[in-house]
């Protein structure tokens, strides 16, 4: 007979038969509140009649299934059921009467955990003694439940039949579940392998992704279970360049100086290889671009991964290896771009005698106003690829206006306004960021704020902000520096003529901070001086900044 602990002279509504140690003679009774016993199966039993959970208790006190015992909880009325199952939501199987408190209350209960809690998972075998109040086909035909028994044919080996066929049946349904939601894992892990991005950023978002997936779950305790590390193939070595766990102190550091000689040689077969291996509670993964460019994930944990969980670190790496190609790609264009740009950027420069460190300061200095006024990072950066360009329209300027080191004649004034219009239409043909990006701003940079700009009068903000902030930018190295129809002004000079143009030329906002930070600014301009250039005075530009 099973030792029930009782807490008073009444009945208990509620008890939990934990009967996973077989080292008892008798099955152990315990508060339902007690620590789960995460290595065994959950069993509730529902019935009013107490000799039926000691009986079931009894019969199946030696109970395993896949080397896991059961913890059987007790209920005695559909409320007292409710209370379990909202108190332990992994219960697999529920040994469920019909007549408790109320000649349906069992049937109640089936609708509750139905509809109300929306669990399919859980099956129900409905258990009765008195199958005329609860016919099995009116029962079956309108309640979800998966197996109907009356009491009296439940023999102990019936019993244990129906308890590891419902056993099968859930454990395959969570396995299908765990599956979904790692598919769903990798799937909302893909989603922003295909962004534009460094390689850096890229790899070490997928290190991150895919020590989640290794840990299966929300990576709240990756470190605990698998360590992880992204290497680029540098000079013959991989070199770590960022890593989790035990590899997060390790950048710049060898990937063969830092594991053992077993996981070095797997590393040396994925890298001859190109491919990816599971050994010794560790996964290894060489990708190789058709650049040449070649990189190295390894995981290391204290447990082999599951089955499952290796599936579906493969099928993620195989979007991460066709992403890296395709970020490959992306960057040689962006590079291709980047070249064009600035060689673009030198001619023109040097054709109207100006020097090219102009077209590099303007850029900088674009992408720090940029930064410094709240605009994304990445579209400072692209700013600054496509702030050089801006003149790139006076390659369709004749020479003798470009180069004429007097004042221009309103009809030769009119020829050189057209190279806004000259650089739109050089540029504008292309559906690249980068090119779009220098076409606005060579097409907007003599606009001004008050409308009287050219080409087009825009006036305020209808004017795009990299054509606001590259036409402040342009003024400023243009007049602190030397050009062939004058000399540089002193900084003074040209915090004043900043300030005049504030409201009218400039957008007043982006004035304000560009004195703001003037500091900054000098620095680039010191940084990459041009021969005539005055080299501002730091404390000079702090007083100015101060008066701001």
């Amino acid at each position: 007979m099973a030792d029930i602990t009782r807490t008073s002279e009444k009945k208990p509504e509620i008890l939990s038969f934990a009967v996973a140690d077989k080292s008892r003679s008798q099955p152990n009774v315990e508060n339902s509140k007690s620590s789960p016993q995460e290595a065994t199966w959950k069993l509730l039993i529902v019935d009013d009649e107490e000799e039926v959970h000691l009986l079931t208790c009894l019969v199946l006190r030696n109970y395993e299934f896949e080397d896991r015992g059961l913890t059987l909880l007790s209920a005695y009325s559909g409320a007292g059921a409710r209370t379990v199952l909202r108190e332990n939501p992994d219960i697999a199987i529920i040994l469920l009467d019909v007549v408790m408190e109320c000649e349906d209350s069992g049937l109640k209960l089936v609708h509750h955990i139905r509809q109300v809690m929306e669990n399919r998972d859980i099956r129900i075998i409905l258990r009765t003694g008195q199958p005329g109040q609860a016919p099995e086909y009116e029962v079956v035909k309108r309640y979800d439940i998966n197996d109907y028994k009356a009491k009296t044919e439940l023999t102990a080996q019936k019993l244990f039949t129906t308890i590891t066929s419902a056993l099968r049946s859930w454990r395959d349904i969570q396995f299908m579940a765990t599956r979904n939601q790692g598919l769903q894992r990798v799937i909302n892990a893909s989603t922003s392998l295909f962004e534009w991005r460094s390689r850096n950023e890229f790899a070490c978002s997928v290190l991150k992704q895919l020590v989640v997936l290794a840990n299966g779950d929300d990576g709240n305790h990756c470190q605990e279970m698998y360590s992880g590390l992204f290497a680029r193939r540098q000079d013959g070595n991989f070199l770590i360049d960022c890593g989790t766990g035990r590899f997060s102190t390790m950048r710049e550091r060898r990937v063969a100086d830092v594991v053992p000689d077993t996981t070095r040689a797997m590393v040396q077969r994925a890298d001859r290889q190109g491919t990816d291996f599971f050994f010794n509670h560790s996964y290894v993964c060489c990708i190789r671009a058709d650049n040449d460019e070649e990189i190295l994930f390894l995981l290391k944990g204290r447990s082999e991964l599951h089955p499952l969980d290796q599936d579906l670190i493969r099928i993620y790496m195989s979007t991460v290896a066709m992403a890296f190609h395709n970020v490959n790609l992306s960057l040689e264009i962006i590079e291709t771009q980047k070249e064009i740009i600035h060689t673009l950027g030198e001619v023109v420069e040097t054709r109207s005698k100006e020097t090219a460190n102009h077209v590099l300061r303007v850029g900088k200095m674009a992408q720090l106003l940029a930064l410094r006024t709240g605009l994304d990072p990445e579209e400072a950066a692209i700013l600054r690829l496509a702030a050089p360009m801006h003149d790139v329209g006076k390659v369709g300027i004749a020479d003798a206006i470009l180069h004429k080191p007097d004042r221009l004649s309103d009809e030769e004034y009119k020829v050189m306004k057209t190279h806004t219009t000259i650089g739109w239409e050089i540029l504008g043909k292309s559906e690249r960021r980068i090119m779009h990006s220098a076409a606005l701003v060579a097409h907007q940079h003599h606009e001004r704020w008050d409308g009287q700009g050219y080409p087009n009068g825009l006036a305020g903000e209808k004017i795009h902000i990299f054509g606001r902030i590259t036409a402040l930018v342009d003024v400023f190295d243009a007049v602190i520096n030397k050009r062939v129809y004058r000399e540089a002004k002193e900084l003074i000079e040209v915090v004043a003529l900043l300030r005049k143009g504030r409201g009218s030329h400039f957008d007043p906002e982006l004035v304000d901070c560009f004195l703001a930070n003037l500091t900054e600014f000098v620095g680039v301009v010191k940084d990459h001086p041009d021969e005539g250039v005055v080299t501002p005075v730091e404390s000079a530009s702090k007083e100015v900044e101060g008066q701001a």
